[in-house]
């Protein structure tokens, strides 16, 4: 019964963690009504609305700041949507996980929701970051975040990154939401296809949040073949976690 009462007690403080990393995300911004990002989704998923509340099913801030490509050796990233003033200067891409100053612009101000904002990111063993095939950069690792960045920075630099803790007051500018293998999904010009639980959709604020609308529509982007990599700090909770159970079933058979 106390190791019941135990894995109950862990369960509800990782729920509490989930509940409060959650931030508030309004579908009425400055760009008009109903033009947040639960408008984008709904518009996306055929025969909408979308089963995802952009509210409720976000990924915790915490395990949505790293990200590894999957075992198919390369992440396509395609242009959903973008509702902004800044449309034309906003930039996106990735950053190395040990070095936030090294980072690979994916796309430019110029890009839009059309079929050729397309990419496929590869990285090779040797660190070797690679665009649709070409060499671009080098990494450190295989870990890797996301930015979103503004052609009215020096050399393109990232603004905001996906690591909240990088970002001015910890900002969190970025909400990551995963597909469920329920709703089908039509991206402009694409064939529709099954939204999977190894494609995301990365939406963000161009404007420091606390200062912003909160709609989340600024720079919309689906990535795919990729999956989050949990921070030090929520291993170590689940660390904490199970070696609390551990105990308690070392004490049960004692």
């Amino acid at each position: 019964m106390k190791l019941k009462l135990l894995a109950a007690a862990i369960a509800a403080s990782a729920l509490s963690v989930s509940a409060q990393a959650n931030i508030f995300v309004t579908n009425d911004g400055l760009d008009g009504v109903g033009t947040g990002i639960q408008n984008v989704l709904d518009t996306v998923t055929v025969g909408g609305p979308s089963s995802v509340n952009v509210n409720t099913d976000q990924l915790d801030d915490g395990l949505d700041s790293y990200w590894n490509i999957t075992g198919t050796g390369g992440s396509v990233s395609t242009f959903v949507m973008e509702i902004a003033g800044n449309a034309g200067t906003n930039t996106f891409g990735v950053y190395d996980r040990n070095n936030s100053s090294n980072y690979i612009e994916i796309f430019s101000g110029s890009d839009s929701n059309a079929i050729n904002s397309q990419l496929t990111l590869s990285m090779l063993l040797d660190g070797t970051v690679r665009l649709n095939g070409v060499a671009v950069g080098n990494f450190s690792s295989s870990d890797f975040g996301f930015y979103l960045g503004s052609e009215n920075n020096p050399n393109n630099a990232p603004t905001f990154y996906s690591d909240s803790s990088l970002n001015t007051n910890g900002s969190d500018q970025m909400v990551a939401f995963q597909g469920t293998d329920t709703d089908t999904v039509q991206l402009a010009g694409f064939q529709a296809g099954l939204w999977t639980n190894k494609e995301f959709v990365l939406a963000w604020e161009d404007t420091l949040y606390a200062n912003s609308d909160k709609d989340f529509n600024d720079l919309v982007v689906m990535v795919e073949s990729v999956l989050p990599v949990p921070e030090p700090g929520t291993l170590a909770l689940l660390g904490l976690g199970l070696a609390g159970l551990g105990a308690a079933r070392r004490r049960q058979k004692a």
